[in-house]
């Protein structure tokens, strides 16, 4: 049976290149999407028949890229905490492993 190894310095670079996009998206793109803020507010698309149909599609864009958006943030998240929760089982795993190893001698 193969056994699986675990890098915990593997896992560490990876959190730390994910709490990086997950600092990106909290800390840059959300803040933009708010109300007022630069993307935040809709154009002006006029009072044409077509400008009804573009603000809505605007709408549409924008409450889909808010939610796409924090569903990323919390997948980010997600990631994290199982991330953590590897390097956690694999430091028990190595420190039970251990304890065993000087039992047998």
């Amino acid at each position: 049976m193969a056994s699986k190894q675990v890098d915990p310095e593997a896992l560490r670079a990876y959190r730390t290149k994910v709490e990086h996009q997950l600092e990106i998206v909290e800390n840059t793109l959300i803040p933009k999407l708010r109300n007022g803020e630069v993307l935040g507010k809709a154009p002006a698309f006029g009072y044409l028949e077509s400008s009804q149909t573009a603000k809505q599609s605007y709408a549409t864009f924008h409450s889909t890229t808010w939610e796409n958006l924090q569903l990323l943030r919390q997948s980010l998240e997600g990631i994290i905490d199982t991330l953590n929760d590897s390097g956690a089982a694999h430091e028990d795993s190595d420190e039970a492993s251990a304890t065993d190893f000087d039992n047998e001698l």
